[in-house]
């Protein structure tokens, strides 16, 4: 599953993210506005997608098999521990920021960080979208927090099979010798679906 979100980038989480502290940190107006412009051209550069999965919850020795896709984990384990089915999600907002980034690089590197920092808000914004929509549409559950592979004993070398399992190579992510996935602003997750009683 894919779709295109619609969403503009948040300024003010684009400053946090720049290391703006919103109570000590004051910008002028010339700089406000170069800022602005940088995200307005941003926004134009953003390509977000995901591809999306739901298993029931099945444990067979000691590992969770949910519709072939094998997890061995303990931290998993216990986000899933109440849970009755799951459900796993990969999102990007594309290649296209990745490559103004690497094209400012070489001699502007104050409006690379800008770009690098909207597109880590951006990410950041399409994953609570589709956390939002798994919430969305299923409203007899409480979701899990989100859990990404890579943290705690979840290995990142189970990133291959996750996202295969995601169908993520039709949204155009790739991943590298070193399982990290190509474009850069990424996010794959899984979260655990509990009953309501």
């Amino acid at each position: 599953m894919s779709q295109i979100y619609n969403f503009k980038i948040n300024y003010e989480q684009v400053l946090a993210r720049m290391g703006a502290n919103k109570f000590k940190t004051r910008i002028d107006e010339k700089t406000e506005s170069a800022i602005k412009e940088t995200l307005d051209n941003a926004q134009k550069l953003l390509q977000p997608r995901y591809a999306m999965a739901y298993a029931d919850k099945v444990i067979s020795d000691g590992k969770i098999n949910a519709d072939g896709l094998i997890i061995e984990s303990s931290d998993i384990m216990k986000l899933l521990n109440n849970s009755q089915k799951l459900c796993g999600f990969v999102a990007t907002i594309g290649n296209a920021l990745d490559q103004k980034i690497e094209l400012l690089q070489k001699n502007d590197k104050t409006t690379a960080f800008i770009y690098d920092a909207a597109g880590s808000v951006a990410i950041e914004q399409l994953v609570t979208a589709v956390n939002d929509e798994i919430k969305n549409s299923n409203p007899n559950f409480i979701l899990t927090r989100r859990f990404s592979v890579g943290y705690g004993d979840w290995k990142i070398e189970n990133q291959k099979v996750f996202l295969r399992w995601l169908g993520a190579e039709k949204i155009g992510i790739t991943l590298s010798k070193t399982f990290q996935m190509s474009p850069r602003k990424s996010v794959s997750a899984i979260v655990g679906l509990i009953p309501l009683k």
